[in-house]
C-alpha cells in the first residue's frame, strides 16, 4: 500500500516535469509552420496589470527560479545588457516558445488527470494538480509577465 502511494506520487511529479518536452516540439513546429498562430500567441496578453501577477505570488516563484537549479533550465531567456529592438523581439520569440511549451504540457497533464480520476486514483489526481500548477501554470504566468515587461521596454525604445 505504502509503495503504491510513493509510486503514484512519483508519477504525479514526473509527468508534469516532463510534460513540457512534447510541448517544446509542438511549439517549435508551430513556429515554423504556422507563423500567424505563433504571432497571435506572441501578442496575446492575459492582463496588463502587473499587480495581478504579484497577487498570485509570482515574485516568490521568480525568486525560487532565479536562486535554484531551475535557473539553468532555459538559458536562452536572459537579458544581460540593454537589448536592441531586434534582440528584444528574439527574446519575445523565445518566451513565446517557452510559454507554449508549458501550455501544451499543462494540457497533457490535464489529460493525465482526467485519466487518473476516471481510474479512481484520487491521490494522483490531487497531487498532479499541485505539481501541474508549479511546473506549468506558474511558468506560463511568468512568461506572460516577462512578455509584458519586454513589450513595455520596446515601447520605451521605440519612442
Amino acid at each position: 500500500m505504502y509503495e503504491q502511494f510513493i509510486f503514484r506520487l512519483c508519477i504525479s511529479v514526473l509527468i508534469p516535469i516532463y510534460s513540457g518536452l512534447p510541448g517544446l516540439w509542438i511549439a517549435q513546429i508551430m513556429r515554423k509552420t504556422n507563423a500567424s498562430l505563433f504571432d497571435s500567441v506572441k501578442n496575446f496578453q492575459v492582463t496588463n496589470n502587473v499587480g495581478f501577477y504579484k497577487l498570485l505570488g509570482l515574485n516568490l516563484f521568480t525568486y525560487c527560479i532565479k536562486n535554484t537549479f531551475f535557473r539553468h533550465c532555459n538559458t536562452k531567456i536572459k537579458i544581460t545588457k540593454k537589448p536592441s529592438i531586434e534582440e528584444a523581439d528574439k527574446l519575445l520569440n523565445e518566451i513565446t516558445i517557452s510559454e507554449l511549451c508549458h501550455l501544451f504540457g499543462f494540457i497533457f497533464v490535464v489529460l493525465f488527470q482526467i485519466t487518473a480520476i476516471l481510474l479512481g486514483f484520487y491521490g494522483m489526481f490531487f497531487s498532479s494538480i499541485l505539481f501541474n500548477t508549479i511546473f506549468n501554470v506558474y511558468p506560463i504566468l511568468l512568461q506572460e509577465r516577462n512578455k509584458l515587461r519586454i513589450r513595455n521596454f520596446l515601447e520605451v525604445l521605440q519612442h
